[in-house]
């Protein structure tokens, strides 16, 4: 990993500020029109402000949360992303045959969530 400059984590920081500034906004509307891809439009800018504040972390700018082994944790991470990766995985097979804008975004999320899922196994390795 390379390592991030000054200007680097200045930007980073600032992109969090603008997620946070639009997740408000759109959350606004959202409470406004009830309209559920609004809602699934504050979720993405949530992840993307995650995304950010996670590699922060790894650049020593944020506090991380220090792993300790759990072999229990470790394989019920493991279980849930066995489970995710098996949704997904019939997801994209039944879109195949069924196009679904909303089935796609539902595969993102699985995307998203099977590897967040592996981060946390990682955590209790």
């Amino acid at each position: 990993m390379v390592p991030l400059s000054q200007a680097q984590k200045n930007q980073l920081k600032t992109l969090m500020r603008e997620f946070k500034r639009l997740q408000t906004r759109l959350q606004a509307i959202h409470k406004k029109t009830g309209y559920e891809d609004l809602g699934h439009g504050v979720l993405a800018l949530q992840i993307a402000e995650h995304t950010v504040e996670e590699t922060l972390e790894h650049t020593g700018l944020s506090g991380e949360i220090e792993h300790k082994p759990n072999p229990k944790a470790h394989r019920q991470a493991k279980q849930w992303q066995k489970i995710v990766k098996d949704l997904r995985v019939q997801g994209e097979k039944f879109l195949k045959t069924n196009p679904s804008e909303d089935l796609k975004t539902a595969l993102k999320a699985l995307e998203i969530a099977e590897g967040s899922l592996e981060e946390v196994a990682e955590h209790y390795d």
